[in-house]
């Protein structure tokens, strides 16, 4: 006996069939965004801290040359409520590239002054200039001052103002820093 396949029904995809094929791969594609812009998110932030590692080292060795800190502010001491000590270039007077901050070139107001200490002052992965604060208002976990810790006092810091640019002043929970005096 012979059998006649030309006989049997084929059966394709029924449109619910498609139609949840097509929302699974709508759903794992949007997931795949998400982790890639969070993962982009974190790659900025680690580096600009590696940036803020890097400037902190340099200011260190400034400091051991000459003892002083950029803006020849004395090493060690934090400002406390104080205007004006901010290195920033966005709205300060000068900026920790230039000269008289002495982390690249010196203004000639660094005594023993062995540098340059960084051939050049990147700009923070949102296109803002890193800055450094010796009166920097951080809560007792050590973050900006107002982002869920209490008891807030000034320390120095080197940091980026974070995604959002806001800065000089103007502080909050997105900048990132690094605490070198308390």
């Amino acid at each position: 006996m012979a059998i006649n396949i030309l006989t049997k029904k084929s059966r394709g995809f029924t449109l619910v069939e498609l139609l949840v094929v097509i929302a699974i791969i709508a759903l794992l594609t949007t997931l795949a965004a998400v982790a890639v812009r969070y993962a982009r998110a974190q790659a900025k932030i680690s580096k600009a801290e590696q940036a803020i590692n890097q400037i902190y080292t340099a200011m260190s060795m400034l400091a051991n040359d000459s003892n002083l800190w950029p803006g020849q502010q004395t090493v060690g001491a934090v400002a406390g409520g104080g205007a004006g000590n901010e290195i920033c270039g966005d709205g300060c007077a000068y900026g920790l590239g230039e000269s008289e901050a002495g982390i690249i070139d010196t203004d000639g107001n660094y005594p023993g002054w062995q540098g340059p200490y960084m051939i050049n002052m990147p700009l923070d992965p949102w296109d803002n200039e890193y800055f450094f604060d010796t009166d920097y208002s951080v809560d007792v976990d050590n973050n900006p001052c107002g982002c869920g810790g209490g008891g807030c006092v000034d320390a120095a810091v080197v940091g980026s103002y974070g995604p959002d640019g806001t800065g000089n002043n103007s502080y909050n929970c997105d900048d990132i820093i690094k605490i070198i005096a308390k």
